[in-house]
This record gives structure tokens, C-alpha cells and sequence, in this order.
């Protein structure tokens, strides 16, 4: 074999790869076919040359996209027949986005889910019935007054009123199919069908942005991802999926999240009282658990668990016990900068702005300084001391 046959590329299935390096590239003339895709909606999605065989291409990282159709083989069918991706379709119909979104669809229609030609997809989400037209009606409250008044004197109504006295009027005197809105883009909603699906798989958009979702290839261990969840339900019912997601995140992140309630409480202060009624809670509950924190922290460890058990809890409006555990973390000396920041975000929720501060500068201490981060804490230190500044003053 001579020098140069080292860097000899191999092309296959829209991919070359070098044989030395074994680092996947794609084809330069090889993207996924997007020929079904209609012409009004072409400009909703990236360049062709986005849209590549290969995820990640150049590196150790690439991985090959999995295509709708090939996830339909590897992956079990809801009870209605809907796969995963279709299931995700339902849950953007379901915000009043699709189809045209503004921004275009996301790479990862395609990249995770498989699917090029996402309108085609809805359409069929439509002939089966699980997604309608929605009603012009639903769109009046995002026009600005201006626009409703327009609406109003095309029709020969009157125009004086509030907004909402003006939707009110538009809806009540004027038949739906007569409403003009400018530049209007229809948009689907879900059938009494399309909401049940929805529901009783709601298992799709939880894992969709879970905060342990992992890669499929297992590289960095065991992975957790939608379509693992997919296989838990051969028979299609996955009506209890908050309960085996829940063990599942309980066994092995220590925070079952998915049958987690918002502490109503922990939302927002709604007065002066509920805040200093809510601060001294939090002081009482750290208090109590001092010498819990104190046994923890002599427990093995680095820290990390503790941190992202806190993530974890703060994300499902668990303050208290979130704090708990970052306290753990902080005194492990782990070094990630979040850790800081979201304790001090926090405290500072809670007006516990002393406490803040310390967090913060224990934070300076023990995150390394080539940390890029490290400067937010100087940023949270900065309004800490204002807020001290400001209660010193009254």
C-alpha cells in the first residue's frame, strides 16, 4: 500500500469514509431527496445540502440517520397505529405551529425523527383524522388592534371597543370562512382523536426535551432516549408511561420527574408576606436538614449525583428539596459553575440574598479559573450585593 492510499475515501450510501481515521464524511453531492416537498413550502426548510445521510459528519461523532420508514420496522405503533415521530407532529399541531412555522421546521425532523418532508407527514396525520383545520377564529388575539378594526370594516361593523370586545364582536357576527386576515397561513389543530393520542403517549414530547436524554449508540453508557421508552409498549398502550417513566428516572437519576406535581407555592410570591412567609420556610427546611447535608457530604462522591438530582428537582418545582441537595454538591467542592449559579438563583429567588452571596463566592473558589463560565458568578456576586445594598439602605 503506497503513502497516499492511506487517505483513499470510500463512497457508499451518500457517505465517504477515510480509511485511515475511519471519520465519516458525506458525499458532497449526495443529500436526502427532497423532491415530494411542495413548492410554497420549500422555503421552510434549510438548504438540500442541509439535509445529509450522516449526522455530525467529519467527526468521531458522525452517526447515520434513521429513516421514518426504517424507524417503523425497528419501533412499535401506538394503539392507533401512530409511530413516534407522527406522535411529535401531534404535539406542535397541538401549540398551533404547524404546518409553515415561523422559523422553518427544525433539522431535527429529519436528523432524529427521520422525516424530510414534514408537511407530506401532516397531511397524513390529517386524512386519518387525528389533526383538522383550525378555525380562523383561534388566531384573532396574536392581530393587533389595527388589524381587527380592519377585519370589522371590511365586514361593515363597528370598530370601537377594547381588543377583546373587538374578537368578541368578529367572532360572533362574522361566519369564519368570511374572516379576512391578511397574510393568514392556516394552521391545524387535533381532533378529539389527535388529543387522546396525544395524551395517553405523552411519553414522546416528555422525552423529546428530557434533560437525561442520551445518543442511541450507547458510546457514553446507557442510554435512555424515546424510542428505549417505545419499547417498554409492544401492545401499543402506553396510558401508564408516567409510572414506568418514573421508576426508570427514579432508579436511575434519583428523581422520579415524570409524576412530579409544581408545588404551586414555589411558582411565584404574589405579595410582600407569601415572600417573607416563603424565605423563612426555606431557611427553617435547611436548618432541619443540617445535619443530613452534613452526613451526605461525607458520602462518596464528587458532587456531580447530588447536582444533577438537583437539577432535576428544581426543574419540577421542588425548591426546598433542590437546595438540599446543591448544598450536598457545594460541600463535595464539585466544580461546575451551574451548580453555583442555579443555588444562588434560587436563594435569590427566595430573597435569601446572604446566603446567595456565600454560594457564590464558596463558587469562585472551588470552579477553576480557565472555567469561561466563571465570570457569570461575578455577574450573580454583582446583583447579590446590590440587593444586600438596597435592604442595608431601607
Amino acid at each position: 500500500m503506497g503513502l497516499f492510499d492511506l487517505f483513499k475515501i470510500k463512497v457508499s450510501d451518500g457517505m465517504m469514509t477515510c480509511q485511515k481515521t475511519g471519520i465519516v464524511r458525506n458525499s458532497p453531492d449526495s443529500f436526502v431527496d427532497s423532491g415530494s416537498i411542495s413548492q410554497d413550502e420549500k422555503k421552510y426548510y434549510k438548504p438540500d445540502n442541509y439535509y445529509t445521510y450522516y449526522s455530525y459528519p467529519g467527526t468521531n461523532m458522525a452517526v447515520k440517520v434513521i429513516t421514518f420508514d426504517e424507524r417503523k420496522r425497528l419501533s412499535y405503533p401506538s394503539a392507533r397505529g401512530l409511530y413516534v415521530a407522527e406522535i411529535m407532529l401531534l404535539e406542535y399541531c397541538n401549540q398551533g405551529k404547524y404546518p409553515k412555522p415561523e422559523g422553518g421546521y427544525p433539522g431535527f425532523w429529519w436528523f432524529k425523527y427521520g422525516i424530510r418532508d414534514v408537511g407530506h407527514a401532516l397531511e397524513s396525520l390529517k386524512d386519518r383524522g387525528f389533526v383538522q383545520w383550525a378555525p380562523k377564529v383561534g388566531s384573532l388575539s396574536g392581530l393587533k388592534v389595527e388589524e381587527l378594526k380592519q377585519i370589522l370594516t371590511k365586514a361593515g361593523l363597528s370598530t370601537t371597543g377594547k381588543k377583546a370586545e373587538l374578537i368578541d364582536r368578529i367572532q360572533k357576527e362574522i361566519p369564519d370562512e368570511k374572516i379576512i386576515i391578511p397574510e393568514y397561513i392556516p394552521k391545524y389543530e387535533l381532533t378529539d382523536l389527535g388529543k387522546v393520542e396525544l395524551y395517553e403517549n405523552g411519553y414522546v414530547p416528555y422525552m423529546h426535551k428530557h434533560s437525561h436524554l442520551t445518543t442511541e449508540d450507547g458510546r457514553f453508557g446507557q442510554t435512555f432516549t424515546v424510542w428505549d421508552i417505545n419499547k417498554l409498549f409492544p401492545n401499543g398502550d402506553a396510558k401508564n408511561w408516567r409510572i414506568v417513566v418514573g421508576e426508570i428516572e427514579k432508579t436511575r437519576f434519583g428523581v422520579d420527574m415524570a409524576n412530579a406535581v409544581q408545588d404551586s407555592k414555589t411558582k411565584s410570591t404574589h405579595n410582600k408576606t407569601d415572600a417573607l412567609q416563603q424565605r423563612d420556610e426555606i431557611r427553617k427546611y435547611i436548618e432541619l436538614k443540617k445535619d443530613e447535608i452534613a452526613r451526605s457530604i461525607k458520602l462518596p462522591g464528587n458532587g456531580f449525583d447530588e447536582e444533577s438530582q438537583g437539577m432535576d428537582l428544581k426543574a419540577i418545582g421542588k425548591d426546598k428539596e433542590a437546595l438540599v441537595k446543591f448544598y450536598v454538591a457545594i460541600g463535595k467542592k464539585f466544580d461546575a459553575p451551574a451548580l453555583y449559579r442555579e443555588t444562588a438563583i434560587l436563594l435569590h429567588k427566595y430573597g435569601l440574598y446572604e446566603e446567595e452571596l456565600s454560594v457564590i463566592n464558596v463558587g469562585l473558589v472551588n470552579v477553576p479559573q480557565s472555567n469561561r463560565h466563571r465570570e457569570e458568578l461575578f455577574e450573580r456576586k454583582k446583583m447579590a450585593q446590590e440587593q444586600i445594598k438596597k435592604k442595608t439602605d431601607t
